[in-house]
């Protein structure tokens, strides 16, 4: 699966939030929840909405609330991805 350079920069971006101890495992489940919400929107290339949108939905409950502020930490408006926020859980 390709990915594009801004996915990778998100990858990253989130993966700088995430605590040291668990970052790889972290990065891991991230990226094979991206490949797979790719592949099952036909694409062949995983870019910046797919990352975001398997960050969404791999963040465990008990933090979920805190995602908004980290996506406003990243530069990203939280309202635009209210669907996938209010679709979690």
């Amino acid at each position: 699966m390709n990915w594009n350079d801004a996915a990778e920069d998100m990858v990253q971006s989130v993966l700088a939030q995430t605590p040291r101890p668990v970052r790889e495992a972290a990065e891991a489940r991230l990226r094979e929840a991206a490949e797979r919400l790719a592949e099952e929107d036909g694409k062949n290339r995983v870019g910046v909405e797919t990352v975001i949108a398997a960050w969404v939905a791999g963040t465990p409950e008990a933090i979920r609330p805190d995602l908004p502020r980290q996506m406003e930490r990243l530069g990203l408006d939280p309202s635009e991805y209210r669907h996938l926020l209010d679709s979690v859980g």
